[in-house]
């Protein structure tokens, strides 16, 4: 580590804190009196969603995480990454570029430790309950009793809360790595609400949490005392290796700063084993991780990732004949080309061997129609089932795809994309309001109506604000019940929110979103924000609805008008965390009409504001992706995918447009291609918002 003093003075308990953070708010609510009874068993009744308690400590949860990443980026020297080398630009763009770009890069490498000690702590702390059966799992029986003294780190909290916040995801893994009990469970609130301090945000569950965390995993408790190494099995000769965290050198260009680095949590990993010269990289990992889930198939009969949840998302019976086609990639290997593919991912004969391999080497065999027959031997095969088993395929390898960690999905990605939304929480402050309770019940019948959208336009993206998407965060967060809801509201459709979605379509769908909650509101306004983007939205399909319900038009002018005079720095802003850049062919055109509609919309709203005696000054960023990630700093990029056909994250010729994948927020091209270290992985991880 590059500061080893650093690492050494903050085991102890309080050190390992972020500063306390100092609310702007002359009136903080009081904390101290927040009440859990909400979240204890039995107290949400069946139909209901959140409670307000709930949601208040989540935004404590929030604070707290946005207070360790804001000294995590600004603390210099930390994993040897030196805040000086930006003096190295004469430049004062440069510079400042190259000061960002440090501050990113800590903030990446600490992501990706805790990562790795989530899934420590996943595997050696978490109790085991294998079982299909989701409706015996809201019995109090199936759920763990969470004290304080079970609560991990904060960094690890922060991994599993990013996790979960991918519900189907999340279910998937739930069920091959036998974690029902845990799903069943979900947030421990009340343990979450007694470990952080009310007043500072400050994080720390006990004496006892520590020692029970340190004792079964081995790791510290403060995440900057481990190793500033990665151990793991050199995947030729199994000898022990270890990989430093990062190189941590800026380069000679911020624009592509650290894109040279070769450490674990670098883009462009390279270990040479010191014993028998195997080189390791990110590619070589996925490899592994595919063998591994390879030989649990064929010796314990663990299910592929990606085949135990049919295209609704809920799982699936081994006899299910409507999602037969589901586990095909299980029959295909299990039955048809077992031998192939071990040999083919066996690295010590076989050590240039890549995805792309073995997707071809899939994709050849689906063409031999009598394997597939001797594979689908039984009689519930469907007639013209061909392009279920592509999909199936396709399925299974967007899990390996730039993602060598045991889960569905790359959790380094899931957390960094989480930022925007910290920090948009931190800066509108709703936890220091003194009607903080108040306003997450208004917010909580926003949510119903929002998801009333939803089951009413099944097929259609549906786009959060952020009051909304807060609500839907704390609802995922117990994804027994968000499931239950979930399914019965949709009739057997369990909603995904994962985060990915092409910021360009984003700005389409909210604007369908909004008017869609004005309809249903007789004229409410959805979001309440007065930047000029969601004044430009509101201009718009004001002027739609009075062509079709002049009452709700004017209504919805009414209240539109009335925002201005009760407008403040926490009105809700569109949720766009999750939007991503898509690299493909986007016409000129289309995004140069789209602004030019935005941009007269917005003259007209503010014309109308000055009319009603405002003062029109409309400031604010619509829908753009986190301009503050930067892709250089990743082993993959998390906010750019493209879906140009073709490309390699297509997996499986002829799949390109099913719109069918788990979890896609949009209809339309289903695969994705990250740019960067030019590999790729199936838009099966897509945004918020849904394709039902």
């Amino acid at each position: 580590m590059g500061n080893p003093n650093l690492a050494s003075s903050q085991t102890e308990e309080k050190q390992s804190i972020p500063p306390p953070y100092s609310p702007p708010d002359p009136t903080p609510a009081n904390q101290a009196n927040i009440s859990t009874s909400a979240s204890r068993n039995g107290s949400i009744r069946p139909g209901d969603t959140v409670a307000a308690d709930e949601c208040i400590i989540h935004l404590k949860l929030l604070s707290t995480i946005a207070n360790l990443r804001k000294f995590i980026k600004g603390t210099d020297r930390l994993f040897g990454i030196h805040d000086s080398e930006a003096k190295n630009f004469s430049d004062p763009r440069k510079q400042s570029q190259a000061v960002t770009r440090l501050e990113e890069k800590r903030w990446a490498v600490y992501v990706a430790r805790a990562v790795d000690r989530f899934t420590v702590w996943w595997q050696t702390c978490l109790p085991n309950l294998d079982t299909r059966n989701i409706s015996s799992l809201s019995k109090s029986e199936a759920k763990i009793a969470w004290p304080a003294s079970m609560m991990p780190p904060l960094d690890v909290l922060m991994v599993w809360h990013a996790y979960m916040l991918n519900p189907r995801a999340f279910l998937e893994d739930c069920l091959r790595q036998s974690k029902m009990s845990v799903w069943a469970t979900g947030m421990p609130w009340e343990a979450v609400n007694a470990s952080i301090d009310d007043e500072t945000f400050d994080f720390y569950p006990g004496k006892e949490s520590k020692i029970n965390f340190e004792t079964q995993t081995g790791l510290h408790w403060n995440n900057l005392a481990d190793s500033p190494t990665k151990s793991l099995l050199c995947s030729n000769c199994k000898h022990e290796i270890s990989i430093i965290w990062t190189e941590g050198g800026l380069g000679c260009d911020p624009d592509v700063a650290f894109a040279h680095c070769t450490g674990y949590a670098d883009k462009s990993l390279r270990y040479t084993c010191p014993t028998c010269k195997f080189r390791t990289t990110h590619d070589t990992l996925c490899i592994q991780k595919f063998r591994n889930d390879l030989q649990k198939l064929l010796k314990d009969d663990t299910p592929m990732p990606g085949t135990l949840l049919s295209a609704t998302g809920t799982a699936i019976g081994d006899e299910d004949e409507r999602d037969y086609g589901v586990s095909f990639p299980n029959r295909l290997i299990k039955d048809g080309i077992r031998s192939e593919l071990l040999q083919a991912t066996d690295l010590t004969q076989h050590e240039s061997t890549i995805l792309e391999n073995i997707r071809d080497r899939l994709e050849g065999h689906l063409k031999d129609r009598s394997l597939i027959r001797r594979v689908n031997k039984s009689t519930l095969v469907p007639r013209n089932s061909n392009n279920s088993e592509r999909i199936s395929l396709r399925n299974m390898l967007s899990r390996y795809w730039e993602n060598p960690s045991p889960f569905a999905i790359n959790l380094i990605g899931a957390v960094i994309r989480q930022g925007t939304f910290l920090e948009k929480m931190d800066q509108i402050g709703w936890i220091r309001l003194s009607t903080v309770r108040s306003t997450m019940d208004h917010f909580i019948k926003k949510y119903g109506v929002f998801f009333q959208i939803i089951s009413k336009n099944k097929g259609h993206a549906v786009v959060p604000t952020l009051d909304v998407d807060l609500i839907w965060h704390t609802h995922q967060l117990s994804p027994a019940r968000y499931y239950s809801f979930s399914t019965t509201l949709t009739e057997g459709i369990f909603i995904n929110h994962d985060d990915k979605v092409d910021e360009y379509k984003l700005n389409d769908a909210f604007a369908w979103t909004s008017k869609q909650y004005q309809k249903l509101t007789g004229g409410q306004v959805y979001s309440e924000c007065i930047c000029w983007y969601c004044s430009a939205v509101r201009e718009a399909h004001t002027e739609g609805l009075s062509r079709l319900m002049s009452s709700s038009a004017s209504q919805a002018k009414a209240n539109a008008a009335l925002l201005h005079e009760k407008a403040g720095n926490n009105t809700p802003h569109i949720s766009s965390h999750n939007a991503v850049r898509i690299q493909a062919q986007i016409d000129p055109k289309v995004i140069e009409a789209q602004n030019a509609k935005l941009k007269s919309n917005w003259e007209k709203a503010q014309k109308r504001s000055r009319h009603s005696g405002n003062d029109g000054d409309m400031t604010g960023k619509p829908y753009t992706r986190d301009s503050n990630i930067h892709p250089e700093s990743y082993p993959c990029n998390p906010v750019c995918v493209s879906t140009t056909s073709g490309a390699v994250g297509d997996c499986i010729s002829g799949t390109y447009g099913a719109g069918i994948e788990q979890g896609a927020c949009l209809s339309g091209p289903v695969a994705a291609q990250t740019r960067g270290r030019g590999k790729s992985f199936c838009a099966g991880i897509a945004g918020c918002g849904m394709n039902l």
